[in-house]
C-alpha cells in the first residue's frame, strides 16, 4: 500500500545555507502477510516542493516554508489569509532615470511556484529575465539589485551570480534589510555591495536539514547496486556521506564569494566568522560589503554611468583591482610577487649585461659601458650599434690616410708593339718564321725554311755575317 507520514524529526549539520527534505514512501505487505492492491497514488503536495531540494537559506525561513508545506489540507485562500500577503507576485523592475532597480525580495526559488505566489518571493527564472531585460534596454545605463532576502534554493544561484559578474553595465547590490546565504551569493557578484545602516549580510556556508518520516508499517528497500542512494543519517557512514555533500556545496559557495570579493576561501571562513550574519558596519569592516549608504544615494551615484567595455564573459568571477586594493587585500601575496619579480628581474638583467659585453670590439669600451648602464639595450641591439661605430671609425681612418698620401705618379706610356720579326725577346725560331713568312725574297734566295733558319741561328750567334747586299 502507498502512504505517507508526518514530519517527526529533523537532523541538521553545520549552520547555514544548504537544506534538504527527504520523504519515504514504499509498498509493503499487510501485517498478516497478504498483499494489498496499491492505493491510488497520492496527489503532489506542497511538501513535494520542499522535499529533496538543496537550500541556501536562513534556518528560520526554511522552517517557515516547511510549516506552510505541511498544511496540506488548507486551501490556497486560507494560506493567503494566514500569510497576509497577496497571491500574485508583486515583484517588478522600476526605472529611476536611467538606473534600473531590480528587486530580490523574500525567499529565492529556482522557478515560480506556490511559495512565490503566497509570499511574494523571488524566482530565479523571473529574476534572470528581468536582469537580462535591463541589460539589453538601451535606456538603462546601470542596474541596482535591491536585496532583502534570507536566501533560498541553491539550484541556479551560481549561474545567476556569474551572469551578474559578467554584466557589461555597472551593477550595484543594495542590501535593504538582509542578504543572507543565497541572496548574499548574488550580492557578492555585483561590482559594489552597499548596505543600509541596520541591514545584515552573511550566512556563507551550508546546512543539511533532513526530515525523517517514521511509520511501523513502512519500510524502504534500496537496490544493492546503489547502496548510497538513501544515506541513513542515523549511522556514521550515512552522516559522513551527507556531511561530504554539505561540505561540497559550501565549498562552491565560499569559493565563489571569495573570488567576487577579492579574498581567499580561508579568509572568508575566518574573517566572516564561519558563516555568521553581520550587521552593516561589521560587514564592511570584514570586507563583506563596501560601504554603508541609502538606496537613493546608490541610484544618484549611478545616474549616467557608462557601460563597461565589452569583455569576454567571466564565469570564474575574476575581479579587476587597483594596485592599492590588491596590496590592502593580499599583502602577503604582493610581498611574494615583489620578491619573485626582483629575483627574476635580476637574473634577466645579468643575462642582458653579459650579452652586451659579448659585442665588445677594441676601441669601443665607452659605448659598451653606456649600453650596459641604460638597462634596456639587448645583446643584438648592442651588436648593431658597435658595428655602426666601427664602420665610422674605419671611414675616419680612410679619410686621414687620404689626407697624408703623396700625389699619385703618372703612369708610363704603354710600349708600341713591335713586329715579331724584330722583337729580340722572342726565340730565334719565331723571329725567323716571321721574316720567312713576310719576305718573298728570302724564300726565293734560300728555297727552304730550314736552310734559312740555320743561317738565321748562325747569324744571331755571330758566326756569319753579311758583307754586302
Amino acid at each position: 500500500m502507498f502512504s505517507h507520514f508526518p514530519l517527526t524529526e529533523t537532523v541538521r549539520y553545520g549552520n547555514i545555507g544548504l537544506a534538504m527534505d527527504k520523504t519515504i514512501t514504499v509498498t509493503i505487505g499487510a501485517k498478516d502477510g497478504s498483499q494489498h492492491e496499491p492505493a491510488t497514488p497520492r496527489r503532489v503536495t506542497a511538501l513535494d516542493l520542499v522535499a529533496g531540494t538543496p537550500w541556501a537559506i536562513e534556518p528560520s525561513m526554511l522552517d517557515t516554508i516547511r510549516a506552510i508545506a505541511l498544511r496540506e489540507n488548507e486551501s490556497i485562500e486560507a494560506l493567503e489569509a494566514r500569510t497576509g500577503r497577496p497571491l500574485q507576485n508583486a515583484r517588478s523592475v522600476s526605472l529611476r532615470g536611467d538606473v534600473a532597480v531590480v528587486p530580490v525580495i523574500g525567499p529565492v526559488f529556482r522557478y515560480a511556484n506556490l511559495f512565490t505566489q503566497i509570499s511574494g518571493a523571488t524566482s530565479l527564472e523571473m529574476l534572470a529575465k528581468d536582469f537580462t531585460s535591463a541589460l539589453e534596454d538601451p535606456q538603462v545605463s546601470a542596474i541596482v539589485l535591491d536585496i532583502n532576502s534570507p536566501g533560498g534554493q541553491v539550484t541556479g544561484i551560481a549561474e545567476f551570480a556569474a551572469m551578474v559578474r559578467a554584466a557589461l553595465k555597472p551593477v550595484v547590490a543594495y542590501v535593504d534589510g538582509m542578504a543572507a546565504s543565497a541572496a548574499y551569493w548574488i550580492a557578492a557578484a555585483a561590482q559594489e555591495v552597499v548596505m543600509g545602516k541596520s541591514a545584515m549580510a552573511g550566512n556563507v556556508g551550508a546546512v543539511l536539514s533532513l526530515d525523517l518520516r517514521k511509520d511501523p508499517h513502512k519500510a524502504e528497500i534500496v537496490s544493492s547496486q546503489s547502496p548510497n542512494k538513501r544515506p541513513d543519517a542515523a549511522t556514521d557512514a550515512g552522516r559522513a556521506q551527507l556531511q561530504a555533500l554539505v561540505d561540497a556545496q559550501a565549498r562552491v559557495f565560499i569559493e565563489d564569494v571569495a573570488a567576487f570579493r577579492g579574498k581567499t576561501p580561508e579568509a572568508v571562513v575566518k574573517d566572516w566568522i564561519g558563516g555568521a550574519v553581520l550587521i552593516a558596519a561589521d560587514a564592511v569592516a570584514a570586507g563583506m560589503a563596501d560601504r554603508i549608504g541609502t538606496l537613493e544615494e546608490v541610484i544618484a551615484g549611478l545616474a549616467g554611468a557608462k557601460a563597461k567595455p565589452a569583455t569576454q564573459p567571466n564565469p570564474k568571477g575574476v575581479i579587476a583591482m587597483t594596485l592599492e586594493e590588491l596590496r590592502a587585500a593580499h599583502p602577503d601575496l604582493c610581498a611574494a610577487l615583489v620578491a619573485e619579480g626582483r629575483e627574476s628581474g635580476a637574473a634577466d638583467e645579468r643575462a642582458r649585461i653579459l650579452a652586451v659585453e659579448a659585442q665588445l670590439l677594441p676601441g669601443h669600451d665607452k659605448l659598451i659601458a653606456t649600453l650596459k648602464a641604460d638597462g634596456k639595450t639587448t645583446g643584438p641591439e648592442a651588436a648593431v650599434q658597435i658595428l655602426a661605430a666601427e664602420r665610422e671609425v674605419c671611414a675616419g681612418r680612410a679619410r686621414d690616410i687620404g689626407k697624408d698620401a703623396p700625389p699619385p705618379v703618372p703612369h708610363a706610356a704603354a710600349p708600341v708593339d713591335k713586329p715579331a720579326a724584330e722583337d729580340a725577346t722572342l726565340p730565334i725560331e719565331e723571329r725567323a718564321k716571321a721574316r720567312w713568312d713576310a719576305d718573298e725574297s728570302l724564300r726565293a734566295e734560300f728555297g727552304a725554311f730550314t736552310t734559312y733558319l740555320a743561317w738565321a741561328k748562325a747569324h744571331d750567334a755571330g758566326t756569319v755575317r753579311v758583307l754586302s747586299k
